[in-house]
């Protein structure tokens, strides 16, 4: 793997017939088999840059070059592919065109040594700095008269603080990469007080733009707990089990009380966090039932839709317009300007 590689995003975007190098830290590897019983093996890999999928058929060579030597190894005899999650490896492959759609083909995987190649150097971040994160988050919890300032500080605070900027907001849909809560729950205030304050104008709503805040701030509490880095967003067993939107909750709960929150707003801001999912087969404990919590729950669905579409249309090709179908928005997306 002396050549220089090829990032991951670029590989992800090769058209049919293109060979590749690349190195990066494994997402994902799991074992199927093709229709005439043989093994092969669904790969992600990501680095800085981004991640593709690929597949790994079984006339590929896996290599052990962690120690030193060459060692050839039988995927399907050694426990060798269960160990790779998380660790940095070399690939070498070639893309072909599969159902009229590149396919990522890998026909050498290399388990490269840990400390040269540490998975950290491979791990994918938000791509906005993480400081200006940090400054428009915090800006947020000044904003206004300050009325919950006191509290969102108690909440933001200390190692639960660090946890949070560091946590992924998924392990694949969107925001999966370190930073990508923060940078979430950034762009979900951002959106949800323009709304409160074009909404401000309705005759129909009286809009609590402290609590919109608040509540978007808030709103996905419960990720620290369910999604890690190690050094790949992976589902905790709490998050497995439980989910992000009750334990969150749970977690308001007791800064509430803690704090000395008021009853009238804990109920509010709480109800933003029960609801933020718009709809109970999305995961929503309640339906959104307060002009807030409607406004929060459109902006958080509306930054999902938003990543989707970033994430579909910047893996197309100079010249296409319309994207591969995207499982986790459950459609293809227009890339209509150029």
């Amino acid at each position: 793997m002396e050549d220089k590689p090829t990032g991951c995003a670029e590989i992800r975007r090769l058209p049919a017939g293109e060979t590749f190098k690349g190195i990066g830290v494994v997402q994902k590897l799991s074992r199927r088999s093709d229709k005439n019983g043989k093994p092969f093996w669904e790969l992600t890999l990501s680095d800085s840059t981004g991640s593709f999928d690929g597949k790994i058929w079984g006339d590929a060579a896996w290599w052990d070059l962690s120690e030193g030597s060459k060692k050839l190894l039988d995927p399907a005899a050694d426990a060798f592919p269960r160990t790779l999650r998380g660790k940095s490896i070399g690939v070498q492959g070639k893309t072909v065109e599969f159902r009229g759609q590149p396919q990522v083909n890998v026909t050498a995987l290399y388990l490269l040594d840990q400390e040269k190649y540490p998975p950290s150097l491979y791990v994918q971040a938000a791509p906005v700095p993480l400081e200006d994160l940090e400054r428009e988050f915090w800006g947020f919890v000044e904003s206004g008269s300050g009325r919950f300032c006191p509290f969102l500080r108690q909440v933001f605070a200390g190692e639960f603080w660090d946890r949070f900027r560091n946590s992924p907001a998924a392990v694949t849909h969107h925001h999966a990469y370190a930073h990508g809560l923060l940078e979430h729950t950034v762009a979900v205030t951002r959106l949800s007080l323009a709304m409160a304050q074009a909404a401000a104008a309705s005759p129909h709503a009286a809009i609590d733009t402290e609590v919109v805040v608040a509540g978007a701030l808030l709103h996905d509490l419960g990720k620290v707990e369910s999604y890690s880095l190690s050094p790949v967003p992976e589902m905790t067993l709490p998050g497995a089990v439980l989910d992000h939107v009750g334990p969150g909750f749970a977690r308001f709960l007791r800064f509430a009380e803690t704090f000395g929150l008021d009853e009238r707003s804990t109920l509010a801001i709480g109800h933003i966090l029960l609801s933020h999912h718009g709809q109970k087969e999305y995961g929503a404990a309640v339906l959104p039932a307060t002009p807030e919590a409607l406004i929060v729950s459109s902006a958080d669905e509306l930054d999902f839709r938003l990543f989707c579409w970033g994430d579909a249309t910047g893996n197309m090709s100079d010249g296409e317009e319309i994207s591969d179908f995207h499982y986790s928005a459950q459609r293809r997306f227009w890339k209509w300007q150029e």
